[in-house]
C-alpha cells in the first residue's frame, strides 16, 4: 500500500510539474508576442494603426479573390480594415488608388494597391508592403526602415541600431549572427524601439539591411 501511495504521489508530482511548466511556457509566448507587437508599433509609426501585416494579408487575399479591376467602385466593410466602413477604388498609373473611409465619410488612410505574382503590394508614400499569400508573409520596405513578418516565423525587424537583423519570434528576440547565444533582453528591445523612433531610424542601403523588392530604385530582392 505504501508503495502504491509513493507511486501515485510521484505521478501526481510529475503531472503537476508538467502543468506548471506548460503554463510558464504559454505565459512566455504571450509576453514575447506582446514585446514583438510593441516593437512593431514603436519602430513603424507610419503603419499604425491600420496596416498590421496580418491585416494586410487579409485584405490582399480578399482583393485577389475578387479579381478584375475595382476602379470606380466602393467596397463595404473591406476585409482587413475593421475600422473602415467602406473602401473607395480609383484608377491609378500603378494600380488602384484606395481610400479607406469611416462611417462618417472621413478618410482613415490611403494607399495604392498593385497585384503581384506572390499576392499584392500596398504602396504608401515612399514605403510599400508586399504580401506573399503562399507563404503567409509580408515584407515592408521604406527608405528608413524595413521588416519581414510571417505567420510561421514571426517578426524579423531590421533597425539602424545594428548592422545585423533582429530576429523576433515566439522564443524571444535576438540579434542575428553566427553566434546563436547573442540575444537581447526585454529592456534592450524596448529601448531599441524607442531609440529608433526618436532617431528617425536610418537604414544602411546594403548588406543585411538591403531592401527586398526590385520594383523601385535602390531596392534589391531576397527570399523570405
Amino acid at each position: 500500500m505504501d508503495v502504491e501511495l509513493l507511486i501515485f504521489g510521484a505521478v501526481a508530482v510529475f503531472i503537476l510539474f508538467g502543468i506548471v511548466k506548460a503554463v510558464r511556457a504559454a505565459r512566455e509566448v504571450t509576453r514575447s508576442r506582446e514585446r514583438q507587437e510593441a516593437l512593431f508599433q514603436a519602430t513603424f509609426p507610419e503603419l499604425q494603426p491600420y496596416f498590421h501585416p496580418e491585416k494586410v494579408l487579409e485584405f490582399v487575399k480578399a482583393r485577389r479573390a475578387r479579381g478584375g479591376s475595382l476602379a470606380g467602385t466602393r467596397w463595404n466593410s473591406p476585409p482587413g480594415f475593421p475600422a473602415a466602413a467602406v473602401a473607395e477604388f480609383a484608377a491609378d498609373a500603378k494600380g488602384e488608388a484606395v481610400r479607406l473611409l469611416d462611417g462618417a465619410g472621413q478618410v482613415l488612410a490611403r494607399f495604392v494597391f498593385q497585384e503581384h505574382a506572390e499576392g499584392g503590394v500596398l504602396r504608401m508614400g515612399p514605403g510599400k508592403l508586399t504580401a506573399n499569400l503562399t507563404n503567409a508573409a509580408v515584407r515592408y520596405w521604406h527608405p528608413e526602415r524595413e521588416f519581414k513578418w510571417s505567420r510561421l516565423k514571426g517578426w524579423r525587424l531590421i533597425t539602424s541600431l545594428s548592422d545585423r537583423p533582429m530576429d523576433s519570434n515566439d522564443h524571444g528576440t535576438s540579434w542575428s549572427s553566427s553566434d546563436s547565444s547573442s540575444s537581447t533582453s526585454r529592456a534592450a528591445a524596448v529601448a531599441g524601439a524607442a531609440a529608433v523612433t526618436g532617431a528617425g531610424g536610418a537604414f544602411d542601403g546594403g548588406g543585411s539591411s538591403a531592401a527586398w523588392d526590385d520594383a523601385g530604385a535602390g531596392e534589391s530582392r531576397t527570399s523570405y
